[in-house]
């Protein structure tokens, strides 16, 4: 069952009032960061570009003891809050874009339902929308490939109806981290790619065989050594030597508060060139385009890329 926030846990879908124009919801599947999160963000005349400003303020706000510098503590907290707070508006933006969609109200939001709402949101009018041929023969490129790319995310998440979504499976198609399926999936690719004794489970050894997805700052065998002191102290749960499909879920599960500590730690081996263990605004300005596209910024695009 969906777990809803609080305040609209006690509400029937019908109880929410759609917003003012049916069409054309901001949906932004694709976990990208709202142009508008910059507006809000930017504080007076700080000198710079619209994305260094941004990384000026998220500098300022992440360091709790205001003494200049990001300790790795400091950046744990920050980007844990950060996905707490994604996932919450994750599920309260869900359940309201749902109610908007489901016109008849039957508890379901057609694929008919959400390509109309795209193509207004795309800019063409409500007639063209519902009525456009299914060849997009006249569309752009880039909008064909959204609409390609969406279709195969909403048959991924659809499990008893191929052309109708319910809420939770909507969830799933608009941020796939929510879904247990895609986690399964993740977990069974980890399984299938280092399990060379197909026993089904992880040695240290096989783990440790994990490809570097960054290959920045270490060598390969201080990745290595990482990697094994990740087994032993977050995924080996019964220190038996071995990691079953079980223990791989519950450690890549995206809430789970180890992935904040390993991030930050990634952020402070990134940009710490004169290795004090704190990243300075200047350290971060140096890097800010891997900055911009973190958990420490940008949540929701860095769980989209990874799921």
């Amino acid at each position: 069952m969906l777990n809803l926030p609080p305040e609209l846990s006690k509400l029937s879908y019908k109880d929410i009032k759609p917003p003012d124009h049916l069409l054309g919801v901001k949906m932004e599947r694709d976990g990208h960061l709202n142009k508008e999160f910059h507006k809000e963000v930017l504080l007076g005349n700080i000198n710079g570009t619209e994305d260094e400003k941004l990384l000026i303020t998220v500098h300022k706000r992440a360091d709790l003891n205001k003494d200049g510098f990001l300790s790795e503590r400091e950046l744990e907290l920050w980007i844990a809050d950060k996905v707490k707070e994604h996932f919450q508006k994750a599920v309260k933006d869900n359940f309201i874009i749902f109610t908007s969609l489901d016109k008849n109200h039957n508890g379901q939001v057609s694929w008919e339902e959400y390509h109309t709402n795209f193509m207004v949101e795309q800019g063409f009018n409500k007639t063209y929308a519902v009525n456009h041929p299914e060849n997009h023969k006249h569309l752009k490129r880039k909008v064909k490939e959204k609409i390609l790319l969406d279709k195969a995310a909403w048959s991924e998440a659809a499990n008893s109806d191929p052309d109708a979504l319910n809420i939770d499976e909507f969830l799933t198609f608009r941020h796939p981290e929510h879904s247990h399926v895609s986690l399964i999936n993740m977990v069974n690719d980890i399984i299938t790619s280092l399990d060379d004794d197909g026993d089904e489970k992880l040695t240290e050894h096989e783990f440790a065989e994990m490809p570097d997805p960054d290959e920045t700052n270490h060598s390969a065998a201080e990745w290595k050594q990482q990697r094994i002191q990740e087994f032993r102290e977050s995924i080996d749960i019964n220190r038996d030597g071995k990691v079953t499909r079980e223990e791989l879920l519950m450690y890549n599960d995206p809430e789970n508060p180890v992935h904040s500590k390993t991030e930050a730690k990634k952020l402070i081996r990134l940009a710490d060139t004169n290795r004090d263990q704190v990243l300075s605004l200047q350290e971060v300005l140096a890097k800010k385009d891997y900055f911009l596209g973190s958990k420490m910024v940008d949540t929701a695009r860095s769980f989209h890329d990874e799921f």
